[in-house]
């Protein structure tokens, strides 16, 4: 129910109100920033995720490579001290496999020389839509 009030009673109330008013207006604000800072900080998050992802996918194929030259390298090494042994060393029982470590060496070089990849995704158009409807308001 309603009851009269004086001057001073009204102009408290009226004074309360916008002090409310200013707090869930700086309270909104602060939670929208908040989210925004949010929102930016996890689009920063993967985006160094997914160069970190294509790195290491780099690093595993130059291994990879290294791995299959170095085992290469070591047949081609023990069938050439063999074939020293024998008395039998010849260049045609050589040749082939000097021929797939030139081939190891040319996709060796093109890995090393190529730049990462990183392949976007639909998910990240998504949270770049999101970012900018977010940090709008």
């Amino acid at each position: 129910m309603w009851r009269p009030q004086d001057k001073e009673a009204v102009l408290r109330e009226v004074h309360l109100r916008e002090w409310r008013a200013r707090v869930g207006r700086r309270t909104l604000a602060f939670f929208r920033w908040l989210g925004s800072a949010l929102v930016k900080g996890f689009v920063a998050m993967l985006v160094g995720l997914k160069n970190l992802s294509a790195k290491t996918a780099h690093d595993v194929e130059v291994s990879r490579l290294l791995s299959q030259r170095y085992d290469k390298l070591l047949q081609l090494g023990e069938i050439a001290y063999s074939l020293f042994r024998s008395g039998n060393l010849s260049w045609t029982a050589l040749a082939p496999l000097c021929e797939e470590i030139e081939r190891i060496d040319r996709q060796l070089e093109a890995a090393q020389n190529l730049p990462l990849q990183v392949v976007p995704s639909e998910a990240t158009a998504m949270e770049e839509q999101s970012l900018g409807t977010v940090a709008s308001p």
